[in-house]
C-alpha cells in the first residue's frame, strides 16, 4: 500500500459494486454507496462519523476521543483501490488532551460489503474501555412510505424491531444527549452478533464476526433530537436552519485494553443487500458455516412434536402436584398427543427459588418418588425434561454467603451484579422488598462456579430424565470485573456459559448416553450448538415485533423449537406451529394446568399432529425456507394469513403450508412456486388429499398443506 497525501476532501476506495469514502482530515466515513441499488447510506455528510473511543479518567469516566477531534496520521491505499489502511498515531480526548493510543483501521471491499478491522496499541497510562467503530453518521430517518427499521434476532425466535423514524422512543432520555436505542449481544434482544438496517427493498447487514460471544453493542442515535417531543417526531431536513439531522449507527465493543497492551478487534462486516431479511441474513449464514458444529441430535427428538409444560411448585410453596401424582397426569396427557414433559418447580424452593441448587423438594415427596415417577413416564414413551437454571443465585439460601457470594458477578465497583428475581401468586412477592427471592448473577467464567453447576447438574442426571431445559439462557447479565475468577476485567460471562454447556453435555452423555438432550430458553447461536432445542413464546407482540417472524428457524432449520399454546381455543397458534415447523407446547393456565382443561385446543393439536406425522418428511423434517421461493397472493377479501415453503430432503419435492389466521373470513389465494402447477392438498381432519392447481380456499382459523405432485 502507498501512503497518500491530503490533497482532496476525501479518500476513496471502490469496486464495481461499492464505493467507500473517508474524510481526509478526520477519517470519518462520508460516503457508503451501493452501485446496484443506487443507494448511499450516508444522506447527511455533515454528520459523518469515524472513531469514538472511551478512555476513562479518575473522576471523569466519560473522557472520549470523538471522531471530529481526530486527525489522520496516514492513509494507505492498495494498488487495486479496493482496500486501505487508516492510521491514527495518537488520540485527542475531551479531558486528557492527546493520549498515546494508536489505531490502525484496515478496510477491504468484498463484492457488496466492506470489512473493517481495528488494531489498537495502548501506550498511555489509561485503560481503553470502549471502542465504537464503524460509526455511520448521517443516515436518513425513515418516512411513512419508506420506514427505516433496525432489526436484531431476539430470544423468542423472531426479530426485535425498532422503527427509526417518527415515534422513535427514547427510554433512557435523562442519560443520553440524543434519542438513542441500544441493542447488546448476547442479551435477550440480540442473540446473534448482527443487525439489519432495512428501508423497503434496500438493506445493510452490520455484523461482528467473532469466534465467541463477546459483548457487542449496536447503537442507533438520532441527532440532534426531537422536533416535537409530544409525538416523538424527528426533525425534517432544513426544519431548523444550519442544524443537520440524521441517525448515527454504531458498533460498540468493550475490550478494556490495559496500559501497554495491544489488541486486534474482531472484524465488522457491513454489507448491502437487495430484498428482504432472507437476503440480509445470508452474510451471517455464510460466515456461520465456517464455525458452527452442533452436537449429536437425540434420535427421539424426530417424533417429539408435542410438548407439555407443567409447573408443580413456586417459591411460595403452592405444591400443586406431588411427585407420585405425575405418572397419572401424564397418562392422561398422552391422550392429547404429548410426547415431551417439561417439568418446572420440581427442585427445592420451587420455580425461581433457591437457585442454583437442584435438590428435590420434601414438600412434594421423596427423591426416590420423583425418580420412580420419571422412570414410569419415560416408559410411556414420554420424554422428561427437568427445568433448571444456573445464571443467578438466590441470596436467601443458607449456602449463599459461604459458597456462592465469592463467585457472583461483580460490577466495576466490586459490588455483586444484582438480580431481581421473580414473583408468584402472593402480593408480598409481587412488590419489591417483600418475599421475592432476589440475588446476584453468577460468573460462568469462574471455573469454581462451573464445578458447582456441574455438581448440581449431577443431581438431575441421577433422576435419569431424557434431558434438561436450561431456563433463561438469554441472560441480560453480561460482564464481570472480579479478577479473582481468573478472567480479564469486564469479560463477557457468556464465553464461560459456552464452556459450561460443553461440560454439561459431556456429563450428560457420560451418564445417560448419546440421546441426552439439552434445551434452553433463548440460547445465543454459540450455545445452540449444545442446546439443540429452544423454548419460546411466539405470540405476536413480543420483543417489539408486531407479528412473529421465524428468523431462528430460517437460519437453523434443524433446530427444535417449541412454542406455547396458552389459549383455550388456540387454533391460531397451532396454525403457526404447523406453518413454521414448531413443536406445539401445551401451557394451559400459564403452564399450571393440563391439556384436558382446554378441549378445543386439544382437538386442533390432535388433527394437526396427525397430518404432520403423515407428511413428516415434508413439514417436520423438511428444510424450512419460510417465504423464500414461494408467494401466496390473497385474491379475495382481506385476511390475516401466513405461509411457508419446505423442501423434502429425501426427494427435493416442495411443500407449502398456508394458514388463515382470520376469525371469520375465508382465504381465497393463489400459490406461486416456480415450476409447480399441480398439488396434492391436505387439510386437517380429512383422510385423503385433494388434487388442486394454484388456486386454493382456506377456511377461517385453519390451514392446509400443498405437496408438489411429481
Amino acid at each position: 500500500m502507498n501512503k497518500e497525501k491530503n490533497e482532496t476532501a476525501a479518500y476513496r476506495i471502490g469496486n464495481e459494486m461499492v464505493t467507500l469514502a473517508f474524510d481526509a482530515r478526520t477519517g470519518a466515513i462520508v460516503r457508503f454507496y451501493d452501485e446496484k441499488m443506487n443507494y448511499d447510506l450516508i444522506a447527511q455528510s455533515r454528520l459523518a462519523a469515524g472513531l469514538n473511543i472511551l478512555v476513562p479518567l479518575e473522576g471523569q469516566r466519560n473522557n472520549r476521543a470523538r471522531s471530529e477531534r481526530q486527525r489522520l496520521s496516514g492513509f494507505y491505499r492498495s494498488e487495486d483501490g479496493q482496500s486501505a489502511k487508516l492510521v491514527f498515531d495518537k488520540l485527542a480526548t475531551d479531558f486528557a488532551g492527546t493520549v498515546d493510543v494508536s489505531v490502525e483501521i484496515a478496510v477491504r471491499l468484498e463484492e457488496r460489503s466492506a470489512v473493517f478491522e481495528l488494531l489498537l496499541k495502548n501506550n498511555s497510562p489509561y485503560t481503553v474501555e470502549e471502542v465504537q467503530y464503524p460509526c455511520l453518521g448521517g443516515v436518513k430517518k425513515g418516512e411513512k412510505d419508506a420506514p427505516l427499521i433496525s432489526r436484531t434476532m431476539q430470544f423468542q425466535g423472531g426479530f426485535s424491531d425498532v422503527f427509526l423514524g417518527d415515534g422513535l422512543p427514547n427510554p433512557g432520555y435523562w442519560g443520553t444527549d440524543h434519542p438513542m436505542i441500544e441493542k447488546n449481544f448476547p442479551a435477550p434482544e440480540t442473540c446473534t452478533p448482527f443487525v439489519l438496517l432495512e428501508r423497503g427493498e434496500k438493506g445493510l447487514y452490520l455484523g461482528v464476526h467473532t469466534p465467541e460471544p463477546k459483548f457487542i453493542g449496536f447503537i442507533d442515535e438520532y441527532k440532534p433530537g426531537y422536533a416535537d417531543n409530544k409525538h416523538h417526531r424527528l426533525l425534517r431536513d432544513g426544519e431548523i436552519p444550519e442544524v443537520p439531522a440524521g441517525f448515527e449507527v454504531r458498533v460498540s465493543r468493550l475490550p478494556f485494553i490495559a496500559p501497554g497492551e495491544t489488541m486486534r478487534l474482531d472484524p465488522v462486516v457491513a454489507g448491502f443487500y437487495e430484498g428482504d431479511w432472507h437476503t440480509g441474513v445470508r452474510y451471517y449464514q455464510e460466515w456461520r458455516k465456517t464455525w458452527y458444529q452442533a452436537v449429536k441430535r437425540p434420535s427421539w427428538l424426530d417424533d417429539s412434536d408435542c410438548w407439555m409444560t407443567l409447573h408443580i411448585n413456586s417459591p411460595e410453596g403452592c405444591c400443586r402436584y406431588q411427585y407420585s401424582e405425575l405418572p397419572a397426569i401424564m397418562r392422561e396427557a398422552k391422550k392429547s398427543g404429548v410426547k415431551v414433559l417439561q417439568l418446572i418447580g420440581w427442585a427445592r424452593g420451587g420455580q425461581d427459588g433457591e437457585e442454583p441448587y437442584q435438590d428435590t423438594e420434601d414438600l412434594l415427596g421423596t427423591r426416590e418418588e420423583l425418580k420412580e415417577a420419571i422412570a414410569e413416564i419415560e416408559a410411556m414413551d414420554i420424554h422428561v425434561l427437568l427445568m433448571c437454571k444456573f445464571k443467578w443465585a438466590d441470596q436467601s439460601t443458607a449456602e449463599y454467603q459461604e459458597e456462592l457470594y465469592p463467585l457472583t458477578m461483580k460490577d466495576v465497583f466490586g459490588n455483586p451484579v444484582y438480580f431481581g428475581g421473580y414473583s408468584y401468586q402472593t402480593t408480598l412477592q409481587r412488590i419489591s422488598g417483600g418475599s421475592r427471592r432476589v440475588g446476584a448473577g453468577m460468573c460462568h467464567l469462574s471455573k469454581e462456579y462451573r464445578k458447582i453447576a456441574v455438581r448440581e447438574l449431577d443431581k438431575i442426571l441421577d433422576l435419569r430424565p431424557s434431558g434438561i431445559l436450561y431456563d433463561e439462557l438469554a441472560n441480560p447479565l453480561l460482564l464481570c470485573f472480579d479478577r479473582s475468577h481468573g478472567h480479564r476485567p469486564g469479560e463477557c460471562i457468556h464465553i464461560g456459559t459456552v464452556e459450561l454447556a460443553k461440560e454439561f453435555y459431556q456429563a450428560g452423555v457420560e451418564k445417560l448416553g448419546e440421546d441426552f438432550f439439552m434445551g434452553g430458553e433463548g440460547p445465543n447461536d454459540f450455545l445452540s450448538q449444545y442446546f439443540l432445542g429452544d423454548y419460546i413464546r411466539s405470540n405476536d407482540g413480543n420483543m417489539g415485533e408486531a407479528v412473529h417472524t421465524p428468523v431462528w428457524k430460517f437460519i437453523n432449520p434443524q433446530w427444535h423449537i417449541a412454542t406455547c399454546l396458552v389459549g383455550f381455543d388456540d387454533r391460531e397458534m397451532v396454525n403457526q406451529c404447523m406453518t413454521y415447523g414448531y413443536a406445539m407446547n401445551y401451557e394451559i393456565y400459564n403452564f399450571k394446568g393440563v391439556p384436558k382443561d382446554a378441549p378445543c385446543t386439544v382437538k386442533a393439536v390432535m388433527e394437526a399432529q396427525k397430518l404432520r406425522m403423515q407428511l413428516k418428511d415434508y413439514i417436520w423434517n423438511g428444510i424450512f425456507r419460510h417465504t423464500a421461493g414461494v408467494e401466496v397472493e390473497n385474491t379475495g377479501d382481506g385476511c390475516e394469513y401466513i405461509y411457508s415453503l419446505f423442501i423434502n430432503p429425501k426427494n427435493n419435492r416442495r411443500a407449502v403450508v398456508v394458514a388463515n389466521q382470520s376469525e371469520s373470513t375465508a382465504l381465497q389465494a393463489v400459490v406461486n412456486v416456480e415450476g409447480i402447477d399441480s398439488y396434492s392438498l391436505y387439510r386437517p381432519g380429512k383422510e385423503t388429499p385433494e388434487t388442486c392447481g394454484k388456486e386454493i380456499t382456506v377456511e377461517p382459523r385453519s390451514f392446509c398443506v400443498l405437496i408438489e405432485n411429481a
